[in-house]
């Protein structure tokens, strides 16, 4: 995943499916594990949060202050042929 870093970036009041956040120390997206469970995944390492019942919930338990949305581009590369 590559990150588009434009100066720009919108600070966070709430969480929505595919948001990709950015802290001082990680970036992590906002993914959906289940019909209602919600958590982050951090994009170093993979590492997948504990579970929320609400986005809401996850917002209110793992926000942090100076976290801010930012966009990213998926990037995949395949064998040459």
């Amino acid at each position: 995943m590559e990150i588009i870093d434009k100066g720009s970036h919108v600070p966070v009041t709430e969480y929505s499916v595919g948001d990709v956040i950015q802290d001082d120390v990680s970036v992590y997206m906002i993914v959906q594990i289940s019909f209602d469970n919600y958590a982050e995944v951090d994009l170093s390492n993979g590492y997948v949060s504990d579970s929320y019942g609400s986005l809401k919930e996850l917002y209110h338990e793992t926000n942090v202050s100076g976290e801010r949305k930012v966009k990213a581009t998926v990037v995949i590369e395949g064998e040459a042929k």
